[in-house]
């Protein structure tokens, strides 16, 4: 039986061995799982915020989808694995909060910058579950490079 490991908002894991990534009640946050194809080497982060650069201090950068994205290649990098062999798959960015101007775009803004930050450092998304305006859980098997996306409304996809 594999090991499931919890990522909680703000956090990011790494799994080098067969595992489950497991990340639930993800709204307007996004969720990024990296697959190295050929070590079989998995992180996922779970990002609250779309970028860290108005902040001059960054307590938790993982909070961050620009700053999560960097380090989780990073970290890829440091285990051996090359840009090449490492896709992406990102899901979440809701948007749960109608009406609440402030808030409304915080899941669509999350999507651009991840979009934008994994097409800078030259990974391919292979996979996505975003937006609407729903709650997701997500499951990442470390093993295969599967993502078990299940809805708030007890939809079930596989990426």
């Amino acid at each position: 039986m594999k090991k499931i490991d919890y990522v909680g908002a703000g956090e990011m894991k790494v799994s080098i061995g067969p595992s489950v990534l497991k990340a639930v009640g993800v709204g307007s946050c996004l969720i990024i799982c990296l697959f190295d194809t050929k070590k079989r080497i998995g992180i996922m982060s779970h990002a609250m915020l779309p970028s860290s650069s108005l902040l001059s201090f960054v307590s938790n950068p993982f909070k961050f989808v620009d700053k999560s994205i960097e380090i989780a290649v990073e970290k890829m990098q440091m285990l051996g694995c090359k840009k090449k062999d490492i896709v992406a798959k990102i899901i979440g960015g809701a948007n749960l909060f109608n009406g609440l101007e402030l808030l409304e775009d915080i899941g669509k803004k999350n999507i651009e910058i991840a979009r934008k930050k994994l097409g800078e450092l030259g990974i391919k998304i292979v996979a996505e579950d975003v937006g609407g305006n729903f709650g997701r859980s997500v499951y990442f098997h470390t093993d295969t490079g599967e993502v078990v996306v299940i809805t708030t409304t007890q939809l079930v996809k596989k990426l």
